[in-house]
């Protein structure tokens, strides 16, 4: 049987989808991945709006009403990332890696310095420097967060990812206070041009280079192709409220 290495890792496209739907395709293929059905896979979607916290944040870092969500058409979500509270909206660009981290022999924290490095390296094709914080995770432009990052390794397949400001509005970022950080802002790619940018040519790029920074060969398929519908009556592991 070939390893995790030598096989070609699938990227599914799954356009928007709101959080619980994204969990659930995540669960399907965590599961995939653990029974050696596929060598791991790469989610790439948008998030409809929603608040998401990790599973010790501060729900207090929403300084919005539950009703007032309701009425904005805005989801709250606990989940079991690590992490503080972030927003996901469309125009994020949202990466879920689903990978064998042991067969991969990547630790960790080597992993999530990947997933930032390949964020770093993707940025500076638009002409955007940026950097990681020794004290807050993600990628940073100056002082503003441009990318978030939040993993959970379970039975040492990973899970969760990063979450990339690309064409989105930062409003709902005005109604949290980010990652738990007072004193820092958000920024978007659209934001530090002036302009909106290519997703899909975006997305290439950036799968493209975290690809070769896990040292897997991704399966680059076309993302204007049918949207994997495969689980959309998935049963759903995420408390929301």
């Amino acid at each position: 049987m070939s390893t995790a290495k030598s096989e070609s890792t699938p990227v599914k496209f799954l356009g928007i989808q709101s959080y619980t739907e994204g969990y659930a395709t995540q669960e399907y293929y965590h599961g995939e991945v653990l029974k050696r059905a596929l060598p791991g896979c790469i989610l790439a979607l948008e998030h409809s709006s929603v608040f998401t916290l990790g599973k010790h944040a501060d729900p207090g870092l929403i300084l919005i009403s539950a009703k007032k969500m309701l009425e904005e058409g805005i989801d709250c979500v606990k989940t079991d990332r690590g992490g503080e509270v972030t927003a996901h909206m469309p125009g994020q660009l949202v990466i879920y890696p689903i990978l064998p981290l042991v067969e991969l022999r990547i630790q960790p924290r080597a992993y999530v310095n990947k997933l930032m490095r390949a964020v770093i390296d993707t940025l500076s094709l638009w002409g955007i420097e940026s950097r990681c914080d020794s004290e807050h995770p993600g990628v940073w432009v100056g002082s503003n967060k441009i990318c978030a990052v939040g993993v959970r390794i379970r039975e040492r397949v990973s899970m969760h990812g990063i979450a990339l400001n690309v064409n989105n509005s930062l409003q709902l970022f005005e109604q949290i206070i980010p990652c738990g950080i007072r004193d820092r802002g958000v920024t978007s790619m659209t934001m530090e041009l002036g302009r909106v940018i290519d997703m899909k040519k975006l997305s290439y790029e950036l799968l493209r280079r975290l690809g070769l920074g896990l040292g897997i060969q991704l399966d680059l398929q076309d993302p204007s192709a049918a949207i994997d519908s495969t689980l959309q009556d998935s049963q759903l592991s995420v408390k929301v409220f």
